[in-house]
């Protein structure tokens, strides 16, 4: 969660210092289908939160039984939603980076401006 919040606020900062419309408008290709397609958003950050809530449920148990006893409900959608969890964390490592690339470079950009 943590690697999320940070990703999208370098992400957000770099794009106010730089002066940009929107945080919208991205080169990179998998971050500009993550931002500008509606299902891809809504899989990724439906399934990364449920992901999160199912852990934090089967603190109390294993919710309703399904698959003959041998899984509950809430297992059974933790187990759905861990590769949308695990891509999602790619996502915001490659957001970290596209971020921290802008940054780096509208500072060399402005420490050649003082030379």
């Amino acid at each position: 969660m943590s690697l999320d919040v940070a990703s999208h606020w370098l992400h957000l900062h770099s794009t106010v210092v730089k002066g940009g419309e929107s945080h919208k408008s991205i080169r990179n290709p998998i971050l500009r289908v993550y931002y500008n397609s509606w299902p891809v958003l809504f899989i990724m950050c439906a399934g990364n939160e449920l992901f999160y809530c199912m852990l934090y449920l089967l603190c109390f148990g294993e919710g309703p039984e399904i698959l003959s006893g041998n899984a509950g409900l809430y297992r059974l959608i933790l187990w759905v939603c861990t590769p949308i969890a695990i891509t999602k964390s790619f996502i915001s490592l490659i957001h970290l980076a596209s971020a921290s690339c802008n940054m780096a470079a509208l500072d060399a950009a402005e420490r050649a401006k003082k030379m």
